[in-house]
């Protein structure tokens, strides 16, 4: 049986694992922490990511850890409503709803469905060689150096075998900006799903299951000043903003970083990216859902018993274009909304407002670029 190796256990690395194994490979999964690790609070499967845990087995059980987010919208830091709708539409118009979910649940539920002992945790892995046509892939685990039939990188932001492929890239930069987030317990307060944009400072809440919300926080670097907690730049805005501040007891920080430059390819020899090791972007267009697309478009095109390096060759085709046009998208959006300068602020947030007066079906077909994808197996040629 064909053997493909993952190095990493997140949302992608899981993702693909399962992916490639319902496909017909042996799958392994090597993951340097002790455990399943997924922080920074929740997150949002929007229909395209709804259709990729479909594709892949799991999207009865999500649906069922989930709540579904009704509405949206976004207000100014006193409160006041620039724009709110309902999000019926989402689900008439791709045929699945937007959910909302802790992160370690969606984790759990993928490690969940690979096989037991597909996953090895205390595993530190390096790729030796990328492999190619009539040689395997070759992946040092501790001390042991294994062959792969197919070497998947879902090493995360900093992937190592993402410099094994490109050691001259410049990496990473700044996105600009740093974040704050955290669940945290929602007794009594019934928020709205909304963001609240401030004048370079950006506040998400995301409700949960089980009485919990999830907020993220986020502050040009700029307009930072310093401030080591999000309660001094958000902590006089608009209710419950305050009160989910008070309420949590562990906030995840993070530098906003993005890839300097679109990568000159996802796949060299055997050996590939998905998710953040091959498209690291700032947090705009749903990035996790990007690597749940990466990973159905994968196991498809890479079918044991069909030749490997054209199967690469036509996932790399599917995918570059598609994720390098949304985190330019994203890098536009992200500094839309944490715009700084009063004028500016002012012109975004009456645009806004007035975007609110268009018809439904243009404001439909915005979303279209972002979460209208569906598998290339299901589309028309």
């Amino acid at each position: 049986m064909a053997v493909a190796h993952v190095v990493g256990a997140g949302i992608a690395g899981l993702a693909a694992a399962l992916a490639l194994h319902a496909e017909g490979w042996s799958v392994r999964v090597f993951e340097r922490s002790a455990d399943l690790r997924a922080t920074g609070g929740g997150i949002g499967i929007t229909p395209n990511g709804v259709l990729a845990l479909d594709e892949i087995g799991v999207g009865r059980v999500i649906r069922a850890r989930s709540v579904v987010q009704l509405h949206g919208g976004v207000r100014t830091p006193n409160g006041r409503w620039l724009a709110r709708s309902s999000l019926d539409f989402v689900e008439r118009r791709y045929g699945r709803p937007i959910l909302a979910l802790p992160r370690t649940s969606l984790v759990r539920t993928l490690a969940e469905a690979l096989p037991p002992g597909a996953v090895e945790f205390g595993a530190r892995a390096e790729p030796v060689h990328l492999g190619d046509r009539g040689t395997p892939a070759v992946l040092r685990v501790g001390d042991a150096e294994l062959e792969s039939d197919l070497l998947v990188g879902a090493d995360g932001i900093r992937s190592a075998v993402r410099r094994a492929i490109f050691p001259q890239h410049p990496g990473l930069r700044s996105g600009g900006s740093v974040s704050w987030r955290a669940i945290v317990p929602a007794r009594g307060l019934m928020p709205d799903a909304a963001e609240t944009w401030g004048r370079g400072l950006r506040f998400s809440v995301l409700p949960l299951p089980g009485d919990e919300v999830h907020f993220s926080a986020l502050a040009r670097i700029a307009v930072r000043r310093g401030a080591d907690r999000p309660h001094d730049l958000f902590g006089g805005w608009h209710d419950p903003i305050p009160l989910l501040l008070e309420r949590a007891s562990a906030i995840f920080f993070d530098e906003i970083e993005e890839l300097t430059q679109p990568l000159d390819g996802f796949a060299s020899g055997r050996t590939v990216l998905v998710g953040d090791a091959a498209h690291p972007m700032t947090p705009n267009v749903g990035s996790a859902n990007l690597a749940l697309e990466d990973a159905v478009e994968l196991a498809r095109a890479t079918t044991p018993g069909r030749p490997l390096s054209g199967g690469l060759a036509r996932y790399d085709e599917m995918r570059r274009p598609r994720t390098t046009r949304l985190s330019r998208m994203s890098r536009w959006m992200g500094r839309v909304a944490e715009l700084s300068s009063p004028s500016a602020v002012a012109l975004r947030n009456g645009g806004t407002w007035l975007g609110g007066f268009l018809p439904e079906a243009v404001s439909r077909r915005s979303m279209d670029t972002m979460v209208g994808w569906v598998p290339s197996s299901q589309r028309s040629t």
